[in-house]
């Protein structure tokens, strides 16, 4: 269903609504870092530990949404390097400055990545009950799920993984641990 302007004052009564009105999640924490206003939305159905960030420049201007969840380090860390730029939903214009305006185009944008949730799987390495290294293979694209993107994290700073590599030490874990990312954040559409 497509959305517009009129259903919603701004940024956040659209998150509001589309977050808590939905009995998904509810508004557990706000706060302001430097000139960004967040808030915090814990959820109440899906995946307990899962967690959503939005970040606010103003309440017309968008600049993030994490999804967060622990079992995910690797889409975590992804997530806080990304943001919204002005024109990120529109076909015919590129980037733009720093944040999403309220309008339909994005409204309908978010609406979707929200409805859709995450695609894609996990792979987590784990030593000493710690998390060290991960594989991720998603979707940027909800509505696209085959074109498909891989991060990788590690926690090895770039001078130790070439000592590793050089000295041939092998990587041992104990435990790898797969993760599919519908089961961290599924979407909203079967609200």
């Amino acid at each position: 269903m497509l959305e517009t302007v009129l259903s919603y004052e701004d940024w956040r009564d659209f998150f509001a609504k589309k977050l808590s009105d939905t009995g998904y999640f509810n508004l557990s924490n706000t706060y302001s870092k430097v000139d960004t206003d967040v808030e915090i939305y814990s959820a109440l159905k899906g995946n307990p530990n899962t967690t959503i960030r939005v970040g606010y420049f103003s309440s017309m201007t968008l600049i993030y949404i994490n999804i967060f969840n622990p079992e995910t380090p690797g889409k975590n860390r992804q997530q806080e390097t990304e943001h919204f730029y002005k024109y990120d939903f529109d076909a015919e214009k590129q980037y733009g400055p720093p944040g999403l305006e309220f309008n339909e185009i994005n409204i309908n944008g978010i609406s979707n990545y929200l409805d859709e949730g995450f695609n894609g799987l996990e792979t987590v390495y784990y030593r000493k009950n710690k998390p060290v290294k991960s594989r991720v293979t998603t979707s940027c694209y909800p509505d696209s799920p085959s074109f498909t993107i891989t991060y990788d994290f590690n926690q090895d700073t770039f001078l130790v993984r070439v000592l590793k590599k050089f000295s041939f030490i092998k990587e041992e874990y104990d435990e790898i641990r797969n993760v599919d990312l519908r089961n961290i954040f599924g979407g909203l559409k079967d609200s």
